[in-house]
């Protein structure tokens, strides 16, 4: 019986090592199928933040800036534990002061335990200072039971080596009879023309009080960043994550994701007061969106022959999947939009948000969520960045 048992065994070793030889062999096939994926990724692309490395299971929620000294500082929620959007997270950033060439170490920003800081819209000011302005909440067992957000800002003083400790700015920037809450994501503006020049307007979002469903509004400055003012409101329900820049003649466009079922289409608001209210809300039906996922606009340069500005705009194109993710260039203020670019592999790869800015006073740097193919829940690959120039911008056919 003992022989039996040996031989019994062994056969059930045996087994168990054939199992283990076979995974091996298929973990190596799928990591070579994902290897030359994540490849191809890399070309053109750097990697800013991977997934699962420095600490962090996964990284989203991007935010990007160029300092008064040219340096590149890219912003992404550090989550801890999973790609969860109520887990675990921090704010952290890259430098990179060779245009995107090579990123420093990562540097945490902000990191309160369990606590989720997040929606990094940091805003450089004409004095060089950065600001920082981010949501907190407590740490909450689920998405389900979300509350009340607040606001903090931090700064820096020299070009984003170091921070100062942040403060709680909540109670200037929304009524107590708002609900949840929240900033951006992406990067905020300092208005260069009038009315109100040089008023600091960040894109924001809540749930008003009674039966409506989030609303975008802005949260301005009009004295550097000291005290802040609850601004414009978005005249639509369920518009939420939400981008902003300035227009030629000074208006503001608050450019929000849209979450209302069957409309995969952006929602933009004009202002042309600066910022304290809102004249108009509509569909831009040439902008769409997998109904539902941040977007990020940039004023890229005036032209003096048409008194109009050029405006960038960053999403992913296609009304289902987080895919495809493109620029659009507008030469009318954002009227229509006639040229295109796909910065992110074709599909299925991933691309989910995304934000932008100027480099080499004409070229347009873009910090984007990447992966290998948009699968929902699934940890994303991580941060990709690169430089897309006007001259590879094509036509859009109508």
């Amino acid at each position: 019986m003992r022989e039996s048992f040996i031989r019994e065994e062994m056969r059930i070793q045996v087994n168990k090592n054939l199992m283990w030889l076979f995974l091996l062999i298929a973990v190596a096939a799928c990591g070579k199928k994902d290897e030359k994926i994540a490849d191809s990724l890399e070309d053109p692309f750097t990697w800013v933040f991977r997934s699962g490395t420095e600490g962090y299971a996964c990284h989203r929620v991007v935010a990007l800036v160029v300092t008064g000294e040219g340096t590149l500082l890219a912003f992404s929620e550090g989550r801890v534990l999973s790609c969860s959007d109520e887990t675990d997270t921090d704010i952290v950033m890259k430098r990179s002061t060779d245009g995107g060439v090579s990123w420093s170490p990562l540097m945490v920003i902000e990191n309160d335990g369990p606590n989720p800081c997040k929606d990094p819209c940091p805003v450089v000011l004409p004095n060089g200072r950065i600001l920082l302005v981010y949501s907190w909440n407590e740490s909450i067992p689920s998405e389900d039971d979300r509350t009340t957000r607040e606001v903090y800002l931090t700064y820096s003083d020299d070009d984003g080596l170091t921070w100062a400790e942040s403060r709680n700015i909540t109670n200037m920037v929304y009524p107590g009879d708002r609900g949840w809450s929240g900033t951006g994501p992406g990067h905020g503006i300092v208005k260069e023309r009038d009315p109100y020049r040089g008023r600091i307007v960040v894109a924001a979002r809540h749930n008003p009080p009674g039966p409506g469903m989030s609303r975008g509004h802005l949260i301005c400055s009009d004295d550097n960043g000291e005290t802040w003012f609850s601004g414009a409101i978005a005249l639509r329900d369920r518009t939420s994550e939400s981008a902003v820049v300035e227009l030629s003649d000074g208006s503001i466009m608050l450019n929000s994701r849209n979450g209302i079922d069957g409309q995969p289409y952006r929602v933009v608001s004009i202002s042309s007061d600066g910022g304290d209210s809102f004249d108009k809300t509509f569909l831009d039906i040439d902008l769409i969106e997998p109904n539902g996922c941040q977007g990020s606009i940039l004023n890229h340069s005036f032209i003096q022959t048409t008194g109009k500005s050029n405006i960038i705009f960053s999403n992913p194109h296609h009304t289902v999947e987080r895919v495809n993710g493109t620029l659009k260039w507008s030469e009318d203020d954002g009227e229509t939009w006639t040229k295109k670019f796909m910065y992110s592999n074709p599909y299925p790869a991933y691309s989910g948000y995304s934000d932008i800015a100027i480099i080499n006073g004409k070229d347009i740097a873009v910090l984007f969520e990447a992966g290998p193919s948009y699968i929902k829940g699934m940890r994303h690959e991580g941060v990709a960045f690169r430089i897309v120039t006007p001259g590879q911008f094509e036509s859009i056919k109508k």
